[in-house]
């Protein structure tokens, strides 16, 4: 018979690992229970048959000529109402050339971050609102606990004494997708002339703009009748600027300060920069040791600050503003779109100029997971760190 030696430290952090792993496993069935009530990442119409004649410029053709018979039959694409799109009036993209549509936003920003695992959760549903059960992090912990965790703690004992209870807190997030829509004019002879070219020309305009509009309600979103970013969020840092020394050390204690204040354990954290930073945080350094690795713009294998991988963006505030420089885990952001995007069509609006005007719309929502900054278990109180950390306006 073997014996089994462990001592009180192995087994403290024995309990706590499994501990975790219950806690972790409580938390994603939950979520997946919630995910499956609320019918989320279910697609609104099978995709049309490739084959002769089928296309997403036929499948447009039909839409401006009003060929319901078609779309229905070949395409199974349903009208579209105020409830299930934010476009009244217009039919669902099927789900190929929703595919296509996302596709085109694979070199931008908010797509390089999903791609590179760096970026928000992203849920799709049905439904008009999604309760995500999360965590309650931000509040003060007990010494002997973490705000990680939600308030569940190992609590020591006699032999033979009550078990003192601890069980995790959990909150709802609600996201309820909000409509934005893309107006786009074109030529009335683009419609019967050259379908492949409006094809490709709304493929790539719809495209772009909703990888930009990610980016923009990620970083800035008001939360009012959008989503709301996390720039100003009230669980972001503010980190004041450094005054001490020349531009260069001022920049470099700036950026060393916010890696202080990252959620420790943010292993997928990434740095977002409006472009103009870039040559100034080329040049902070560590004595003789430059911070910054300059290996590209790929998310990937690209650059990277303080061994932390950066992009760049023109949504945040300019260099001086508060916010124009933010360390970031995307992982405590979450986005769900509603499914399906939808397409409308008017040969009215812009008659006497001979365009027509074709109206996509999406729903999308968004927010920080977390409240407010989470307190360390330190038992100063007031000692914080969060998953969202901006520079604070100066030079």
């Amino acid at each position: 018979m073997t014996e089994i030696v462990m001592n009180q430290s192995e087994l403290a952090a024995e309990i706590a690992a499994r501990l975790r792993e219950d806690v972790a496993s409580r938390l994603r069935d939950e979520v997946a229970a919630a995910m499956k009530a609320q019918n989320v990442g279910v697609a609104t119409t099978a995709p049309a048959a490739e084959g002769e004649g089928v296309s997403f410029g036929d499948f447009l053709k039909c839409v401006a000529t009003g060929d319901v018979q078609r779309l229905r039959a070949v395409y199974k694409s349903s009208k579209a109402l105020d409830e299930t799109t934010g476009a009244g009036g217009g039919f669902l993209v099927p789900t190929q050339f929703e595919e296509r549509i996302r596709a085109v936003g694979a070199p931008m920003l908010f797509d390089q971050l999903v791609a590179a695992g760096r970026g928000p959760l992203m849920l799709r549903t049905n439904a008009a609102e999604l309760a995500l059960p999360v965590l309650e992090q931000d509040q003060a912990p007990n010494v002997e606990s973490s705000a990680l965790v939600g308030g569940v703690r190992l609590v020591w004992r006699e032999q033979s004494a009550d078990v003192a209870e601890s069980e995790p807190k959990f909150e709802q997030k609600i996201f309820r997708p909000h409509s934005a829509d893309a107006y786009v004019a074109a030529a009335t002879e683009l419609i019967t002339d050259a379908p492949q070219a409006l094809e490709d020309t709304l493929v790539t305009l719809f495209g772009r703009a909703y990888a930009v509009l990610k980016a923009r309600v990620m970083l800035r979103g008001t939360g009012v009748g959008q989503p709301r970013g996390i720039v100003g969020h009230p669980a972001a840092i503010s980190v004041t600027r450094s005054t001490t020394g020349t531009q260069v050390e001022r920049d470099t204690d700036t950026v060393l300060a916010m890696i202080q204040r990252l959620l420790p354990g943010s292993a997928t954290a990434v740095w977002i920069a409006h472009p103009f930073w870039r040559a100034r945080l080329m040049a902070t350094r560590l004595a003789e040791t430059l911070l910054y690795t300059v290996n590209g713009q790929s998310l990937v294998y690209g650059d990277t600050l303080a061994g932390i991988p950066i992009a760049y963006s023109e949504h945040l505030p300019a260099v001086t503003g508060a916010g124009s420089l933010i360390l970031a885990d995307l992982s405590y952001y979450a986005m769900v779109e509603r499914a399906g995007f939808s397409v409308a069509f008017s040969e009215h609006v812009r008659f006497l100029k001979r365009q027509s005007v074709w109206l996509f719309g999406v729903r999308i929502d968004g927010a920080p997971l977390i409240n407010a900054p989470l307190i360390l278990a330190d038992g100063a109180g007031n000692n914080t760190v969060s998953p969202f950390v901006e520079i604070a306006a100066g030079q």
